[in-house]
């Protein structure tokens, strides 16, 4: 008993134990404990008696325990005074069977390493990639690199694909008879989609959405449809005057492809909303693909009404080269061209006004120079006053809001007051003042 570390007061709270629970078992009385036994487990650690009833309070069963209680009592009928507990404070052969005590030291050895091993502190390494100094590559170039990766299953991937272009004429019917189309399935259908398009879609306005584009918005798709497909140069008001105008326009047929209409900025309640609204349009068409697990749900009852999808298991084994090239990566050198991109898809969705003001700050921006901080939002207001560009502050922080949502601008504390900038190279600022103004 002494060298497995248990002493007798321990022996004696767990006979207590055992004998409350055997006792709310039968219903039968339960004999209070002697003040010096109440005593013994009162100083008891916690802790260590936590652990302890941990290792020992079950690993004997009930009727164990009733054998060990009738056992003990004969000895102690013997007259042997000692049976219960000694002079010196040990346990009798009854008593410790009844604590239950382990037989196999090894056992009870990788308890109590495991136990210190659960609490022990971890340490964690400082070191980063950049740590590494490895070259970086530009985004033309890994993209380049990607392409070139084989996976040892074109072959299976081919014929995955020729099995899934051979159900084209079926999706053009049922897209005819007012259904839409959801594709799932694991790898990148984005091929499928532009290939579908090329094929069977060539005399219709059609237009491709890429939904996984950071800063997509369904306005974005709203404005293209509205000012490219349908040659609108109306202002409208909100998306539901938008969805009015395509309801009511002339056109018979109109094919919207969305690639991941799951995408990040897609996955809003407003915004499945209103593509839901869009969708259910009579010469509206979508086909769309999904690739998170849980894109399903997106759609309650209601908007799987609007939808009225049409499943279709696509799975392509491709890989996610273009949904993955707009992340940004240690590995990849940031040459600007995403921003670039960012900027002129958003720009080109904006009204006349507020491509002026955004073009007032970016020219104010790269004729001061290199050591520009910023501008003031007051001098920033009066000086797109003088532009006949807003005629409220009101106004102007509304649109200048837009631009924080879509991270083209952002403010910094010059001399404690807030300052807007935008945060791109000024090589790449001119380039899109050249190509867009």
């Amino acid at each position: 008993l002494e060298s497995s570390g248990i002493n007798a007061e321990y022996g004696q709270h767990y006979y207590i134990t055992n004998n409350l629970r055997r006792a709310m078992e039968e219903g039968s009385p339960l004999k209070s404990p002697s003040p010096e036994k109440l005593k013994r487990d009162i100083s008891t650690p916690y802790l260590l008696r936590k652990l302890k009833q941990t290792k020992y309070a079950h690993t004997m069963p009930l009727q164990q325990f009733d054998s060990d209680e009738s056992e003990s009592s004969d000895e102690s009928s013997s007259g042997d005074s000692s049976g219960s507990e000694s002079s010196d404070g040990e346990l009798s052969v009854g008593q410790r069977r009844r604590v239950g005590q382990l037989d196999n030291p090894e056992a009870d050895k990788e308890n109590i390493e495991s136990y210190f091993h659960s609490r022990r502190s971890t340490k964690t390494s400082n070191k980063t990639l950049h740590d590494l100094e490895l070259d970086e590559m530009d985004h033309g170039k890994i993209t380049k690199l990607l392409g070139k990766r084989k996976t040892g299953f074109e072959r299976e991937q081919a014929a995955l694909f020729a099995e899934h272009v051979q159900l084209f004429t079926q999706w053009h019917v049922y897209l005819s008879q007012g259904y839409n189309l959801v594709c799932y399935g694991v790898g990148s259908k984005r091929k499928l989609l532009i290939h579908f398009s090329k094929k069977m879609l060539k005399h219709d306005y059609h237009m491709v959405v890429n939904g996984y584009f950071p800063d997509l918005t369904v306005r974005d798709i709203l404005n293209n449809i509205t000012n490219n497909m349908l040659g609108s140069s109306a202002t409208f008001r909100s998306p539901h005057d938008q969805l009015s105008y395509i309801r009511n326009s002339k056109y018979t047929q109109l094919y919207l492809l969305i690639n991941n209409i799951d995408g990040a900025n897609l996955r809003n309640e407003k915004s499945q909303m209103l593509l839901a609204e869009l969708a259910a349009i009579d010469h509206v068409h979508v086909i769309a693909t999904i690739d998170h697990i849980n894109a399903p749900l997106l759609w309650d009852a209601d908007k799987s009404k609007l939808f009225n999808w049409l499943w279709f298991d696509c799975t392509t084994f491709e890989g996610y080269t273009d949904e993955t090239s707009i992340e940004t990566s240690l590995m990849v050198k940031q040459t600007g061209a995403i921003a670039l991109s960012s900027m002129t898809h958003v720009l080109r969705s904006l009204t006349p006004n507020a491509r002026g003001i955004f073009k007032l700050l970016a020219t104010f921006q790269q004729d001061s120079g290199p050591e520009f901080q910023g501008i003031t939002f007051q001098d920033f207001y009066m000086k797109c006053r003088e532009k006949f560009l807003v005629n409220s502050d009101a106004t102007l922080r509304t649109q200048l809001t837009e631009f924080k949502d879509h991270m083209l601008i952002k403010t910094r504390n010059v001399d404690g007051s807030e300052a807007l900038y935008i945060p791109v190279e000024p090589k790449i600022l001119q380039q899109f003042l050249e190509s867009e103004f």
